[in-house]
């Protein structure tokens, strides 16, 4: 049994599994197993698997979807941990793969670790990664995630077996709710700044597909709020309140999450000064 599972729910993109599987070659930690489960309509992925050491093929018999996928992955998996990777994300050094190990191993008491990564567009590179600032706010309270997701993306962490599933009701938001489950039952966790992950991007991402979605954004921040017993505290109902007015909720849409009449007038003229002072070049 592999200590290290490294879980690839593919949908197509055999360029980008053939970039992530070389890069896994090339990691100087070798305990590992790599578990594909393709999503795919075709066998064009499971040809890439075909007579590679240490994968793990299974093809889905139907589609599941994105986040069904990911679960099935981590399901198929055996070693002590999880590292869950993109099939069009890779890793960016040969001691990446080590260096989630190792936070793991000087960090038991955490299940959760992660990393900076790369994000690389055909025209754009940049690194991101979680600030002090953003790790203390974690540590006062997992729910702080709910501002923003300041881990990253799924393939910039690492977790222990057997930590929990996806939310499959979720399509965009579904890795921030992973975290905030995680942290809910053992707040502990470890991270580098270091870009150990590099992320692609392109149209094609599911990522870019959900960003300006109006119906997935307030269904998605409305589902969390409720899920995690958000409604008592301000800052979490601001961030609410955000999100409905960027997208033009009606009071109807608002009422459903418990905010009043007066909060909704509130929000929809600190929108309009907003816009006002954008136009006026004010920024304060």
């Amino acid at each position: 049994m592999a200590k290290v599972s490294i879980a690839v729910p593919a949908y197509h993109g055999e360029a980008g599994m053939v970039r992530l599987l070389e890069s896994i070659r090339k990691q100087d930690y070798k305990d590992y197993e790599v578990v594909i489960t393709d999503d795919s309509e075709d066998d064009r992925v499971g040809r890439l698997a075909e007579g590679q050491e240490n994968i793990r093929y299974f093809k889905n018999k139907v589609r599941l979807g994105a986040s069904a996928n990911w679960n099935q992955a981590m399901r198929r998996c055996s070693g002590e941990y999880i590292k869950i990777m993109h099939h069009d994300d890779w890793f960016t050094a040969p001691d990446s793969l080590g260096e989630f190990v190792r936070m793991m191993e000087e960090h038991p008491e955490a299940d959760l670790v992660f990393s900076g990564t790369r994000q690389v567009g055909q025209e754009t590179e940049y690194e991101r990664f979680t600030t002090p600032e953003d790790a203390e706010q974690i540590r006062q309270d997992y729910r702080n995630l709910y501002l923003g997701n300041t881990i990253g993306a799924p393939s910039a962490v690492m977790h222990r077996q057997g930590v929990g599933e996806y939310d499959e009701a979720l399509t965009w938001l579904v890795d921030l709710e992973f975290y905030m489950n995680v942290l809910k039952k053992n707040p502990h966790f470890a991270y580098t700044e270091k870009p150990l992950v590099s992320i692609g991007i392109s149209e094609a991402q599911l990522t870019e597909r959900c960003i300006g979605n109006r119906e997935i954004n307030i269904t998605e921040y409305g589902y969390i709020y409720r899920k995690y017993g958000l409604e008592g505290e301000k800052k979490y109902k601001g961030k609410l309140m955000r999100v409905l007015m960027d997208y033009d909720a009606a009071y109807g849409e608002a009422l459903e999450y418990g905010i009043t009449k007066a909060e909704y007038l509130a929000g929809k003229a600190g929108k309009l000064a907003g816009k006002v002072k954008w136009k006026l070049g004010i920024r304060s």
